[in-house]
């Protein structure tokens, strides 16, 4: 019988080459955090303003195309850091 990893990720990424892994976690900006925002490279340079604050230098490419703003304003929205109202 195979086995079943119950929808195990980390079981289902230690299958995948070493490779594909890392890359998988290097293509956000803080693996392991809260931030959803793409880490920055040549290819995708953070180098675009923020749609909801206008805070110069804090999306790439990538991040505009999902939709998405920066930490602060995401936080923000989500009720998390304290910042005034």
């Amino acid at each position: 019988m195979p086995y079943d990893n119950h929808g195990d990720t980390d079981y289902e990424n230690s299958q995948r080459p070493y490779r594909l892994r890392r890359h998988r976690h290097a293509r956000f900006a803080d693996p392991g955090g809260r931030s959803a925002l793409h880490g920055s490279s040549k290819r995708n340079p953070r180098n675009l303003p923020c749609p909801t604050c206008g805070t110069k230098d804090v999306l790439t490419p990538a991040d505009r195309a999902a939709g998405y703003q920066c930490d602060r304003c995401a936080d923000q929205a989500e009720g998390i850091g304290g910042y005034g109202s």
